[in-house]
């Protein structure tokens, strides 16, 4: 009867194998993707602290008599930019959507005016000046900072679905450059 038994088992392990692969595809599929999505996250950190840490510590530079402080800021802003899409270890291709970029000192002076400066990268090429923060980080109008965006679009792909994602890393250290610690 034992023989019997195991003739009839025979094609069983393939059937359970062939019922169970789409399941571990999938899993498989979302977990490489989910992994890469992390690894794009943690390089666009480690541009903008970088690029943060960079500003914090770089002097505003002085204008001569042919140029505008806002010509050097923007000269400056631009430096930070490049160095944070250098340091984002290639995850921010001037390929891929949803591209964004964004550079502030934050100089609120605690009263008016507020000399507060910014520059945004958004896509390939377009670059725009402006007198606002990059975001909200809660430290007050007191408090001179930089502040980074590194910001792209991802997404987790399973096989049967994706997952659109934003992701979006953000580093603020405390500007030491004019008074030192």
């Amino acid at each position: 009867m034992t023989t019997r038994r195991a003739r009839d088992d025979h094609g069983v392990a393939v059937v359970e194998f062939a019922l169970v692969l789409p399941i571990l595809i999938v899993l498989m599929l979302g977990m490489f993707t989910g992994a890469m999505a992390w690894n794009q996250s943690q390089a666009l950190g480690q541009g903008a602290r970088i690029a943060a840490r960079a500003g914090s510590t770089m002097p505003r530079p002085v204008p001569t008599e042919a140029q505008t402080q806002t010509q050097v800021d923007t000269l400056w802003l631009d430096g930070l930019i490049d160095r944070a899409l250098g340091a984002s270890e290639g995850h921010m291709p001037t390929t891929i959507t949803g591209r964004l970029v964004c550079v502030a000192l934050v100089d609120p002076n605690g009263t008016d005016p507020d000399t507060t400066i910014s520059r945004t990268l958004t896509g390939t090429t377009t670059r725009t000046n402006s007198t606002t923060e990059c975001f909200n980080d809660g430290q007050g109008d007191t408090a001179t900072r930089v502040q980074v965006v590194l910001q792209r679009d991802g997404r987790i792909d399973t096989g049967l679905y994706r997952i659109p994602l934003t992701i979006r890393r953000t580093a603020v250290y405390r500007y030491e450059a004019d008074g030192g610690l």
